[in-house]
């Protein structure tokens, strides 16, 4: 193997350690349906799901179970990106965002993103939130463009202060159009066209959206349903960025979450 190769191997495997995941999975009876065939559905109520996520949060609320995720800076610079032309901050959506590994660095690099993040655990979120307030400084207050809140999305969805129903509407018709842009210059230049910048009763949607290592904790029947849910809040011309298990780090559009 090449230096370089062999460099990018060492850099990929930092998010986890393989033999204390595998046994956390086949020791917690709500994380079985990771081994079930495709053609099974999980018998998990969504309840047993987020309390076993809570429990699972406590027993690695130390911080040493998961490692800064600066890597996702390189692996997507669409995240180093200035804010919009009319100085509009860039927003950005972290689903299932546990102690705050993915988010910590891109406050760091960017100091124009407003990140918004959920996770399905309480004491989770208690958690993320005290490691932002330590690495927060008196020249940039990370606080200011981090705002948690507590949600499972493969349940329940989003709120509406992120995107309210019309404008969600108007985002999925107007996806398919955006596309194809987005894809010619990689994303590098988001077209900010919505005027629901101007609504008060919600945000107007995200820039981005992350999952980091998040799909692979959806039952797979509620996984399409959940992908779904994060293009209603997405703003035309906006991603989805994701990692998971088994997959490099890759960007996920409209056109091909919903191609036959």
């Amino acid at each position: 193997m090449k230096k370089s190769e062999s460099e990018a191997a060492e850099y990929f495997s930092k998010d986890f350690e393989w033999e204390e995941l595998r046994s956390e999975v086949e020791s917690n009876p709500s994380l079985r349906h990771h081994f079930q065939s495709f053609s099974h559905s999980s018998t998990q109520s969504p309840e047993s799901d987020v309390q076993a996520w809570k429990q699972f949060h406590t027993r690695h609320s130390s911080g040493k179970f998961f490692k800064e995720r600066r890597y996702l800076l390189k692996e997507f610079p669409q995240l180093l990106s200035s804010s919009h032309p009319n100085s509009i901050p860039q927003k950005l959506l972290e689903v299932g965002c546990g102690n705050g590994s993915t988010i910590l660095p891109i406050l760091r690099a960017n100091k124009d993103i407003v990140v918004y993040a959920c996770d399905c655990s309480d004491e989770t979120l208690a958690k993320a939130k005290e490691i932002i307030n330590e690495n927060s400084n008196a020249v940039d207050s990370f606080n200011i463009r981090f705002h948690p809140f507590c949600c499972d999305f493969s349940t329940t969805g989003f709120p509406n202060w992120l995107a309210c129903n019309p404008c969600r509407d108007n985002f999925l018709q107007k996806q398919s159009y955006y596309f194809s842009d987005v894809k010619d210059d990689k994303g590098m230049h988001l077209r900010d066209s919505c005027s629901s910048e101007e609504i008060d009763c919600c945000i107007g949607g995200v820039d981005f959206i992350t999952l980091i290592f998040t799909l692979s904790a959806v039952p797979l029947e509620r996984m399409p349903r959940s992908i779904e849910e994060c293009f209603t809040v997405l703003k035309p011309g906006g991603m989805v960025l994701f990692r998971d298990y088994g997959n490099k780090p890759d960007i996920l559009f409209f056109s091909e979450l919903f191609r036959k």
